[in-house]
């Protein structure tokens, strides 16, 4: 808690002769509770001062704005800031009395894997820390994850969770932290234990606008911010790069093909899952491809580095559970896998690790896809081409077609299907594109839903219509 003449003072601007006690600090109108301070800040339609109603109503204690207010207002106080958006990093770290520094605080960035790396690091860890995960499944401590919009939330709602996490006594978060967050300073003042890395290859090239951006935007993460430790990927070109730099306390590196400090030897991809030989311990993993078997290697790295060690964590690797919508097999006969996978290089990976698990001949790889109206359109052909190397049977339909034509969309997709594919169909209702394709399977095939994984809605013109393709899938 902070007063609001303390918090003036440490932005260095006036304020009226009121004062009063600040319990938080909201970005979002809505939130916002008796006592606490809302951030005012341009949206992309509105600015936070058209809510001003919302937030007397709902007892807020102030308001800062970074646009001036021309007016009278009873009952809440505006302070202008002209600046505000570039120290909320700075503000929300200090009012919340440096949260991050209470815990042992891991980012897990990478194009690929940060969901499955989190959330297979929380079970190892489990028995040796109270444990919060912060990322695309949802916030909270483990167990008690709440849905989240965003992969790494606003500085101000970071600083706050991570805040409820120290008042519950939790001393590790796993957090996963996107490129988005990195380049627009969302951590900006967190301290952070380890850093680790999955894999860096394409993705959001719309917001970075290109590749060499959005891979200096990751590489920022472990060069910008303070860790006692990194975890990096020999397997991946950053990776070795960061490998190089030695500039922190301990570097653990992992890797399949390269040689590091955790390795996998003697695998195999079975019908049941994965045998390898982790740093020569025989292992069995119930978990599907060569990128599983990486974010699990980044996992184990990343105990290491919180000190745990190889005996408390081998034994409990063949407990390891698939992630909800990352290579979750819900049903037999035929097989269906969904995942999340909705970029041209996460798709290949999949897809490339499926055809290994596939040990009888005759069996056929059939896969259901889309990709979300909105963003970057130049994954899309690339998405198209990477099926037809794969899939047997190739069914394409809408995912989250958002305010985009939904043909147009598909058009993009089929630009890329190789001229001489011909096992494939466009349905764009997703429902009706996944009901044939398992109907249509034999009982040895597998099939693929790709895309959408955990989420339970359809973006359709801005509204969130209910569609699950778990819930599909069980109803068949």
């Amino acid at each position: 808690m902070k007063s609001l003449s303390s918090i003036c003072k440490y932005m260095n601007v006036e304020h009226s002769a009121f004062d009063a006690d600040i319990v938080d600090l909201y970005i979002d109108a809505r939130e916002v509770t008796s006592n606490s301070i809302f951030i005012a800040l341009q949206g992309d339609k509105n600015h936070g001062l058209d809510y001003i109603e919302q937030v007397k109503k709902r007892g807020g204690g102030g308001i800062l704005s970074d646009k001036q207010f021309f007016g009278e207002q009873e009952n809440v106080q505006i302070i202008y800031l002209a600046d505000l958006a570039s120290k909320l990093a700075s503000l929300a770290t200090w009012f919340y009395d440096y949260p991050s520094k209470s815990m042992k605080l891991v980012g897990i960035t990478g194009t690929n894997g940060k969901t499955s790396v989190a959330h297979y690091s929380a079970q190892l860890s489990q028995k040796c820390f109270k444990t919060a995960i912060l990322g695309t499944l949802g916030n909270g401590v483990v167990g008690e994850l709440e849905k989240t919009s965003n992969t790494t939330l606003h500085t101000v709602s970071l600083n706050r969770k991570l805040a409820e996490f120290r008042d519950k006594q939790v001393n590790l978060v796993l957090m996963e932290v996107s490129s988005h967050a990195i380049s627009l300073g969302r951590i900006a003042g967190l301290e952070f234990t380890t850093l680790a890395l999955t894999q860096v290859t394409s993705d959001h090239l719309d917001f970075h606008g290109s590749v060499a951006n959005y891979k200096l935007a990751k590489q920022q993460l472990f060069t910008d911010y303070q860790a006692k430790n990194w975890v990096v990927n020999l397997d991946d070109c950053l990776g070795r790069k960061l490998n190089n730099m030695q500039t922190v306390q301990a570097v653990i590196s992992y890797g399949i093909m390269a040689k590091a400090i955790l390795s996998a030897t003697n695998v195999q991809y079975l019908e049941t899952g994965i045998s390898a030989d982790i740093n020569d311990t025989p292992v069995k993993l119930k978990l599907f491809g060569q990128f599983n078997l990486e974010n699990v290697l980044c996992s184990i790295g990343i105990c290491y580095s919180l000190g745990i060690t190889e005996e408390q964590l081998i034994s409990q690797l063949k407990n390891l559970r698939p992630v909800s919508g990352r290579m979750e097999a819900v049903a037999t006969k035929p097989a269906v896998i969904i995942d999340y996978a909705h970029s041209e290089d996460a798709l290949d990976s999949i897809l490339k690790a499926i055809r290994l698990h596939l040990v009888n001949p005759t069996q056929k790889l059939w896969l259901v896809f889309g990709c979300g109206g909105d963003r970057d359109v130049t994954k899309r052909p690339l998405m198209g081409k990477v099926a037809t190397k794969y899939a047997d049977h190739i069914i394409v339909t809408d995912d989250n077609p958002r305010y985009e034509n939904p043909q147009k969309i598909m058009d993009d997709i089929m630009a890329g299907i190789t001229s001489d594919f011909k096992q494939i169909s466009c349905i764009h209702n997703r429902s009706e594109a996944i009901k044939t394709a398992i109907q249509q399977a034999k009982a040895t095939d597998v099939v693929v839903i790709a895309g959408k994984g955990h989420e339970d809605y359809q973006d359709i013109k801005g509204i969130k219509y209910p569609m699950s393709d778990f819930a599909m899938v069980s109803s068949l």
